[in-house]
């Protein structure tokens, strides 16, 4: 039976994106074992119902209060982290997992955080209060029963004071981690080893402003955005993120006009330049090979539902199994997307393959 991976939610704003983005794929390069990241979007969760809090003209970024929604989205089940998009994660996220105390409801670095500056690089205040940047990273016991107080109506309710104080727990059911986990640019004192921080935090202001590449670990950030690029940027992402996170797992085998149509509105391109070889280039990574596997095995299903064009690129498809089983891809990714890495050992018509996609998907549980 495969472990569940833990659970990072990451701040997503509109204005800085490409933050998120790198974010992620620092976190993802990484980490030695599988983790499941999920992007904080405040739109989808009042789409949802979930947060209703009014504008706040003070919250700097749009997951200022979102991110104490952790617990409930988390299903006040086991552990998951939050951090900051404004994040570059140099170090793996497991050893930080590792370090998870069932005694604490919640861990995070303690600072002792006063920044000078009145302004942050984007425009925005910078704000001086107790627990400063305490709950920019923050591993939550979901299941402790003092978090139950996050509920939805709780987080769309309460003071900034309250929650970022992290008020509704005693002092003594905060747990601490080491400073080189939520290192603060331009406050934090460098590592006595000589080492680059386990995560380097931009809080004042990061390498995506074009006037603001002189930071600590500023070529650290632009490094890994230019790798994020390389390996096929937002176009595998666009195509990850709809599936798992977008779409209805209901519809993913279901014969469904709406459905099949807006794959193809959104994808029919991406898939003809994968039909022509375009996207070869994407299995550098366990997840670029998984995207232009989707492209190939799954989207062509709903872009030519019925016709051939539907199984033209299953040998394509398997070809980029091989090479992803090859590499080891699978054992970085999450149990729901390794089912997609096999998917086209279930379509192939060889009955030696349908055998060998049916080991591999009981081994999951």
């Amino acid at each position: 039976m495969t472990k569940q991976p833990i659970r990072i939610y990451v701040g997503w704003d509109s204005r800085e994106d490409i933050a998120y983005q790198v974010c992620r794929h620092s976190i993802l390069d990484r980490t030695s074992e599988p983790v499941q990241v999920i992007a904080l979007r405040q739109q989808v969760l009042r789409e949802a119902g979930i947060y209703s809090r009014a504008t706040d003209p003070l919250a700097s970024t749009e997951f200022t209060y979102t991110r104490f929604l952790v617990p409930h989205l988390a299903g006040f089940d086991g552990w998951a982290i939050f951090c900051d998009c404004d994040f570059l994660w140099l170090g793996d996220v497991q050893k930080l997992i590792d370090q998870i105390d069932d005694r604490y409801a919640a861990m995070c670095v303690h600072h002792d955080h006063r920044p000078p500056e009145t302004m942050k690089m984007d425009g925005s205040v910078q704000t001086v209060y107790p627990r400063k940047n305490w709950s920019s990273l923050v591993l939550y016991n979901c299941g402790h029963p003092k978090n139950r107080a996050l509920s939805p109506e709780k987080v769309s309710a309460e003071t900034g004071a309250f929650l970022h104080r992290f008020q509704w727990l005693e002092d003594d059911e905060l747990g601490a981690v080491a400073e080189t986990w939520n290192w603060l640019e331009g406050w934090s004192q460098p590592p006595e080893d000589g080492y680059p921080p386990n995560v380097v935090h931009y809080t004042r202001g990061g390498p995506w402003f074009d006037n603001w590449q002189n930071v600590s670990y500023a070529a650290e950030w632009l490094a890994e955005e230019e790798a994020f690029q390389r390996e096929g940027g937002v176009d595998v992402w666009n195509i990850l993120d709809f599936w798992f996170e977008e779409a209805n797992p209901k519809l993913w085998h279901a014969k469904d006009v709406v459905f099949d149509r807006e794959v193809r509105e959104r994808f029919v391109d991406l898939h003809a330049r994968a039909v022509l070889g375009e996207m070869r280039g994407w299995r550098v990574t366990p997840w670029g090979a998984l995207a232009e596997i989707l492209l190939l095995d799954q989207f062509s299903r709903n872009i030519h539902r019925g016709g051939v064009g539907a199984v033209a690129s299953d040998a394509m498809a398997l070809e980029a199994h091989r090479e992803s089983m090859a590499k080891g891809f699978d054992r970085l990714l999450t149990p729901e997307q390794r089912k997609f890495l096999y998917l086209p050992l279930q379509h192939s018509e060889d009955l030696a393959h349908q055998a060998e996609a049916v080991a591999l998907l009981q081994a999951l549980g």
